[in-house]
């Protein structure tokens, strides 16, 4: 005999509902929690006056399991790419937006490095691997190996653009895997990544991303067109919102969640109970209290505000071409805006004709204060700098402001502490599976990979768990799906 087995899953971000997916689709009851009213965390988009406006992730990049996801969900005829344009990056040096190098000859020819930088570069093949196994911040790495002007004038603008971090804390082996394993793999980073090109052209297109190895999309109606297929392939009744996570334990039975909702608390049983939640959420909930000992690593994990500003311009008001993906500033500018998107150049009907659609961001791990302003002091920050290095003229004829408050996970050096934390977690609490953005990477395609890895190990221990009530005889009733009435 067998039992089909019933998954609670916390948080209905973009991991947890391609969890959930995962999970429903192997013929698995399976029920989200999600605290607020508005499912796929922070992947939302707005429409209001001609303009499409993405208050999290603008794109992403197409990987292989993004691909198949998107297949699977006949988004497919949804799907857009981005510009051709969107290959060229700017960075501010000097108070100029200076394009960033696309090739060794461009970056010979740059502005953005001075001569003694650039054969820096050229020497770091020829210095040795580190071998202290201790971890490393990003900023000691990369003046370690390429000297501080890159560290200065290219990662730290875009250690903003992806964390919003400072790369004296992040750790390098945490926060950018990949480079880290050039320096492991191969000795150095040049050589690292003249051996990945070299097998990148010796290797087939991927053909899940139709030739495209490095393709950038979004869709027609923004991305939160992703989380909401999939609340409708998994079901609208099986996702629970407005209902807060109060507490998660286990009985001789299974797995207890506690659930408010409206001010009222129920109970949901379950096989197996997966957060994907924030840590900053997960801390909230009550515990084993041997399990609220092991999660005190987990309380350090920062998560800092970043605000994201829309505002659209008359395109004749703007000097600049916009033909890029966007202007990273580096913190040595001493500048207040982190970083600048051209949305409308990016994919099109971001705004309406004859307009342009500039996305800000500002905030972070280093700024944490101006996140906090409100939107008329927003604009007051950003026109003069917009002035300065894009050319902006007159006022913006459109703006919208989103907070997030708590914004990204730090992968700070020491993360290694967190994975124990939780690992300890789910020991202390069998049944109970604690993962998400702070162990497995923070972009579109991390969460995407992650809720497949998630799924996989939460059914086994959910079917495993559900077995062995059957074994000795539990007669507790199958689990029949939860109502949103069920917890009102």
């Amino acid at each position: 005999m067998s039992e089909v087995p019933h998954v609670i899953v916390c948080g209905a971000g973009l991991t947890g509902l391609t969890t959930a997916w995962q999970i429903r689709r192997s013929g698995i009851d399976v029920t989200v929690l999600e605290a607020s009213d508005v499912v796929g965390g922070v992947m939302r988009t707005t429409h209001r006056d001609g303009y499409l406006v993405e208050q999290g992730p603008n794109s992403c990049m197409l990987t292989a399991e993004l691909a198949a996801l998107i297949e699977a969900l006949e988004l497919t005829p949804r799907l857009l790419r981005a510009a051709p344009q969107a290959q060229r990056r700017y960075i501010v040096r000097g108070g100029r937006a200076l394009a960033v190098p696309a090739s060794p000859f461009e970056m010979i020819r740059s502005p953005l490095f001075s001569v003694a930088a650039k054969l820096r570069v050229l020497a770091e093949p020829f210095i040795g691997r580190r071998t202290d196994v201790a971890d490393e911040s990003v900023a000691a790495f990369v003046r370690r190996r390429l000297g501080r002007e890159p560290l200065t004038w290219a990662v730290d603008p875009f250690v903003s653009g992806v964390y919003a971090g400072d790369p004296e804390q992040l750790s390098v082996r945490h926060a950018f895997p990949r480079l880290a394993a050039l320096e492991r793999e191969h000795g150095s980073l040049v050589r690292g990544m003249i051996a990945a090109a070299r097998h990148n052209r010796a290797s087939p297109p991927n053909a899940a991303s139709s030739g495209g190895r490095h393709t950038m999309i979004s869709f027609a109606d923004g991305m939160a067109t992703l989380p909401l297929a999939l609340v409708d392939d998994i079901g609208q009744a099986n996702i629970l919102r407005r209902s807060r996570v109060v507490a998660i334990a286990r009985d001789d039975d299974g797995m207890v969640v506690t659930v408010e909702r409206d001010g009222v608390r129920r109970t949901i049983r379950a096989d197996a109970v997966v957060s994907t939640l924030p840590l900053h959420a997960f801390t909230q909930i009550t515990l084993d209290d041997a399990a609220d000992a092991a999660r005190a690593s987990l309380d350090a994990i920062a998560y800092p505000p970043v605000v994201s500003l829309a505002l659209g311009f008359r395109r004749a008001d703007v000097a600049h071409p916009l033909d890029g993906f966007g202007c990273l500033v580096p913190s040595a500018e001493n500048r207040r805006t982190l970083g600048v998107l051209f949305s409308s150049t990016l994919f099109e009907q971001r705004a309406p004709e004859g307009h342009v659609l500039l996305t800000c961001f500002l905030g972070g791990a280093r700024q944490a204060d101006i996140a906090m302003l409100d939107v008329d002091a927003l604009v007051d920050v950003v026109q003069p700098e917009l002035a300065a290095l894009l050319g902006v003229t007159g006022a913006p004829k459109f703006v919208e402001r989103t907070l997030w408050p708590q914004a990204i996970p730090q992968y700070n050096v020491g993360h290694d502490a967190a994975a124990r934390a939780a690992d300890a977690i789910e020991a202390i609490v069998p049944g109970l599976v604690v993962d998400g953005q702070f162990r497995r990477g923070v972009s579109v395609g991390d969460c995407v990979a992650s809720g497949s890895m998630i799924a996989a190990r939460t059914l086994a221990l959910a079917q495993a768990n559900a077995d062995a009530r059957v074994t000795q005889g539990e007669r507790r009733p199958v689990h029949t799906p939860v109502s949103p009435a069920a917890v009102a």
